[in-house]
């Protein structure tokens, strides 16, 4: 098994909190926990703007 690190630059919308902001990457990028329906990074919302990765 390989463990890499990878960053991800993502644009949010503004009045997204730090709440809705953790909700939103532990679900999409960790497979883990949930977010609400009404969450403002759901969706069309967000967008990557870079994303690289490197072995650790």
């Amino acid at each position: 098994m390989k463990t890499i690190r990878v960053t991800i630059e993502i644009d949010v919308p503004d009045h997204a909190t730090d709440k809705d902001i953790s909700d939103f990457v532990d679900v999409e990028y960790g497979q883990v926990n949930g977010m609400k329906l009404d969450n403002p990074c759901r969706g069309d919302a967000t967008e990557v703007i870079e994303a690289k990765w490197k072995h650790v």
